[in-house]
């Protein structure tokens, strides 16, 4: 490969990101967001920082996006109309859901609605039973009927998730055929081709998920992939998913709700990846941009993976980065609720009109504004000076919206604006650590993302977290975390087995056909076999339990046991970790059977900074008043890309660089590593 290009589409900005494997160079943009074109932002940057970098848009060889598509349809239920297709009986799953209470003792609690109406709910008459046996065919007539009715409604995007199609999947294939027939036009998703797994309404809403957002998700994709070829630009377009692997834009269109996480996962995969590098195994990674925080968590330098994650109330069962997102970014709005007190978000400025500074029309005091009042962001160098920056209009703003309500000197307005914010974030990092039983201390906090940097010290102090890790350009780490993801693909096959009566050949014989499914797909995306690694795994539970852990294992093990008695053996203590304690006498089950398939590709290899022993004190580039602890005071101020590897930095100092500002409060000192990374040490802790 030759350049490398990554581009992430935020709420405010999109990042782009350019590596040069021939000259070892790395490049970095960020552009304004265009929300409603936003394949505009992404083609524009691209082909800007192509010309920042004298080179020709032929040379490159890898264009990879993450992209928000999804997620956005989700939260503002923009998605397009869908049908949904289900056995006779089974009309009203997606309303029911399941019978937990996530609030036992909330009697006004309200479900959320379905993406799908009752009345685009249809059944069907046919019953498959759970042995894949066929008990009442497919009626073909009175199926014709309903779909004739459809294409009368102008409906073309129909969800089908028939009984038990996970073992047996010939009923909705054939469902597939009639729909085609009767409707040319639709787009037809099969639970059995998007989640082919037992539980009957976590299969249904992925399903309607992914029928709900492919019609938009496949036209950003299509427009985005004729952007970069009218260009010129052969590469063609990788999307990330929401499990941190690469996916062909192809395959995006058609199983989208795997995209739904693609912005995130992409950051979690970059802490992950600088872990790796520095030799860090536990890292609590925050990515504040202009509209969110999102939070993950790598524990003994793994990320934590949910086979579940929700997104605006609906249920997704697809693998991916366990990732906690708060409303909480610079674009962050203030506002005095019905009891007086001060909140800020979760709703944003966005990129248009922007916070109140960028003199785009926004009159609302934002969290960008409150740091430009306060003095820790400079608005002679936004975006390096590029972007210009109205002072006044951010003072008016906080003035007039919370200083003036609250009876507050503007000062102490935006101090109070920092503070809520801080705690949104705080909560945000308690939910994936505290919760998980993890202690915060134990963790290094890698903080990016435009606004990252600016609250990360005042959170690490908070969490009692002992080091701050700032990124070499944490405002486009996301876009990085790019250039180092794997193509991946997650595969699953239900099977109701008792342990004691399934054999060794058994389970190899199924992983093999989950492998040659695996194959046939990276084949379709040009990775070369020889660089795909299997990760296997069962999803197990004791005989009569409704729920399963997931017990790992190895190709080679599998291969070398003559028994299942060591995958029982695991699962017992995974049980005992989980639950405090286990049965070996019981007889156990495995529900699920799994398969990833990871295509590997050659990580950047970034350069290393020149060494030197200075301190950074002479290469600071002046100084200003800013608010910290309730007072103004004089900080020195730096430029980042002048402070070389050993280079320290005592607080209270604040770092500027072109994608972000760094705060480092009194008390601690930055460093920077042979990387270009800058680790910020909380006081007792150097």
């Amino acid at each position: 490969m030759s350049v490398r290009i990554g581009v992430d589409v935020g709420g405010t900005f999109t990042d782009i990101v350019c590596f040069d494997e021939e000259r070892q160079s790395l490049r970095l943009l960020k552009v304004p967001s265009t929300p409603g074109e936003p394949n505009r932002a992404v083609v524009d940057g691209a082909m800007r920082i192509l010309q920042e970098t004298d080179r020709l848009p032929g040379s490159i060889q890898f264009f990879i996006h993450g992209t928000t598509v999804a997620t956005n349809a989700i939260l503002e239920r923009k998605g397009a109309p869908v049908a949904l297709l289900v056995t006779e009986g089974f009309r009203d799953v997606l309303y029911v859901m399941r019978q937990d209470r996530p609030r036992l003792y909330d009697y006004f609690q309200q479900r959320p609605e379905p993406l799908v109406p009752r009345n685009l709910r249809f059944e069907i008459s046919e019953r498959m039973l759970y042995t894949g046996t066929v008990r009442l065919p497919l009626q073909e007539e009175p199926t014709r009927r309903t779909l004739r009715r459809l294409k009368e409604e102008g409906i073309t995007n129909i969800a089908v998730c028939l009984l038990h199609s996970y073992v047996n999947p010939a009923h909705e294939q054939q469902l597939r055929d009639w729909i085609q027939q009767e409707i040319p036009d639709a787009r037809v998703s099969l639970s059995s081709e998007i989640l082919p797994e037992l539980k009957e309404f976590e299969r249904m809403s992925t399903t309607v998920i992914n029928a709900y957002v492919k019609p938009l998700v496949g036209t950003y994709v299509r427009n985005l992939e004729s952007g970069i070829a009218s260009q010129g630009i052969p590469s063609g377009l990788h999307i990330m998913q929401s499990n941190g692997g690469i996916m062909a834009a192809q395959t995006a269109q058609s199983h989208s709700v795997h995209t739904v996480l693609s912005g995130p996962a992409a950051g979690a995969l970059s802490g992950l990846v600088l872990g790796q590098q520095l030799g860090i195994e536990n890292l609590i990674s925050i990515d504040v941009g202009g509209t969110s925080a999102d939070v993950s968590v790598v524990h003994d330098g793994h990320l934590h993976f949910a086979e579940e994650s929700e997104v605006g109330g609906q249920v997704i069962k697809v693998p991916s980065i366990e990732i906690h997102t708060v409303g909480a970014g610079g674009g962050s709005i203030a506002w005095i609720d019905a009891g007086g007190a001060l909140q800020v978000g979760p709703q944003s400025a966005g990129a248009d009109p922007g916070p109140a500074c960028y003199g785009k029309g926004g009159h609302e005091p934002t969290v960008t504004d409150a740091n430009l009042v306060l003095g820790r962001l400079n608005p002679q160098y936004f975006l390096g000076g590029e972007m210009a920056i109205d002072m006044e209009s951010a003072r008016k703003a906080i003035h007039q919206k919370v200083a003036a309500p609250l009876g507050l000197s503007l000062e102490q307005a935006a101090e109070g604006v920092i503070r809520v914010i801080n705690s949104v974030m705080a909560k945000a990092i308690r939910r994936l650590s505290v919760e998980k039983g993890y202690d915060p201390r134990d963790f290094t906090l890698i903080s990016f993302g435009g606004g990252g940097p600016l609250h990360a010290a005042e959170l690490a102090a908070d969490l009692q977290i002992p080091k701050v890790l700032v990124p070499f350009a944490p405002g486009v780490s996301s876009a990085l975390g790019l250039l180092t993801a794997d193509f991946r693909h997650d595969y699953v096959r239900s099977t109701l087995r008792r342990s004691s009566l399934t054999t060794v050949d058994q389970l190899m014989k199924c992983l093999a056909d989950l492998r040659t499914a695996a194959v046939a797909q990276m084949n379709r995306e040009h990775v070369d076999t020889q660089a795909i690694i299997f990760r296997p795994c069962l999803d197990m539970r004791y005989l009569g339990q409704g729920f399963s852990l997931q017990v790992r294992f190895s190709l080679a093990e599998l291969a070398e046991w003559k028994t299942l008695g060591p995958l029982v053996s695991r699962f017992h203590d995974s049980h005992r970790a989980a639950y405090s304690y286990c049965d070996e006498h019981a007889e156990t089950e495995i529900v699920n059977i799994r398969l990833a398939a990871i295509g590997e590709l050659p990580r950047p290899n970034f350069s290393q900074l020149p060494d030197t022993t200075r301190d950074a004190v002479s290469v600071a580039k002046g100084s200003r008043n800013a608010y910290i602890d309730g007072r103004f005071e004089s900080v020195c101020v730096y430029e980042r890309s002048k402070l070389l590897a050993g280079s320290h930095v005592d607080g209270p100092a604040i770092v500027e660089q072109v994608d972000s500002t760094t705060l480092i409060l009194r008390g601690q000192i930055g460093r920077t590593d042979e990387f270009g990374n800058l680790m910020i040490i909380l006081e007792n802790h150097q």
